[in-house]
């Protein structure tokens, strides 16, 4: 079993910034989050790691932050065959009209601006509309 920790930031509405602290294991998926500020701690075990990160993102955008990773980045999303081969540690940061490389895989638990990261639903809709530009 493999275990790193992390400390991440994670930013409120109010442009309030709080440490995450991360622990990350596998096999099998497991993510730990904890906030020192407020009494939170959740342990997380899905398929893979990038669903441990979907889930620990819920719980933290209902307190009302969200996790400044590259996982949580508007235009960074998974293709299939690289979520299997990596657990699901590693995404595309994905632009229009440009061809994929593995130039272009980025962990998901690596630090990101804070201005880029965005809520599930806003990521999900954004990679919605990427996609049905790619098809026109």
């Amino acid at each position: 079993m493999i275990v790193e920790e992390l400390v991440r930031t994670a930013i409120r509405a109010i442009g309030e910034k709080v440490n995450v602290f991360l622990q990350i294991s596998t096999p099998p998926s497991i993510l730990r989050v904890r906030l020192t500020d407020e009494e939170f701690e959740r342990v997380y075990e899905e398929v893979d790691l990038l669903e441990c990160l979907k889930s620990a993102r819920r719980d933290l955008e209902a307190m009302g932050l969200l996790l400044c990773c590259q996982g949580a980045r508007l235009n960074v999303f998974p293709s299939g065959m690289t979520r299997q081969m990596t657990e699901g540690r590693l995404a595309y940061s994905l632009e229009a009209g440009k061809e994929l490389s593995d130039d272009d895989l980025v962990d998901i638990f690596a630090p990101a601006d804070c201005s880029e990261v965005a809520t599930l639903e806003d990521q999900l809709a954004a990679m919605r509309e990427l996609f049905r530009m790619k098809r026109s």
